[in-house]
């Protein structure tokens, strides 16, 4: 192992609170920090996910982002983030290596990725 670890995450959006309004019901997340008008962020356990405002959207790379997050439970959360309008990309599957995974997609595209807790074996994190 290299000892690199993800330590930031930023997602530019022209929908700044709304993006974050959304991962945080989807998350359930505490209230995002703001700094400035043109940020806001979650600090989580191993990392930071921030959300930048920008004046326009990249439509050459819509959905440019995938974002993984391993859950504690994901049947609730894939649901949480359904009613709240996401897309589905693919429903809770079990998938060869073991790992029970899920996707959607944000508002803006990008593709969000869950991961039920304790079936990822190939992260030491997730037991």
């Amino acid at each position: 192992m290299s000892g690199v670890i993800v330590h930031t995450i930023v997602i530019e959006t022209g929908n700044l609170h709304a993006l974050a309004d959304f991962y945080r019901q989807g998350l359930e997340l505490g209230e995002p920090q703001a700094t400035g008008s043109d940020h806001v962020g979650f600090p989580l356990p191993n990392t930071y996910l921030g959300f930048d405002k920008v004046d326009k959207q990249r439509s050459e790379y819509p959905g440019a982002v995938s974002l993984w997050f391993e859950v504690e439970n994901l049947e609730i959360t894939f649901e949480r983030f359904k009613t709240l309008g996401a897309q589905v990309k693919y429903p809770p599957t079990r998938k060869p290596w073991g790992a029970v995974l899920a996707a959607v997609h944000d508002p803006d595209g990008n593709i969000i990725g869950l991961a039920q807790k304790g079936t990822s074996p190939h992260y030491e994190f997730s037991k």
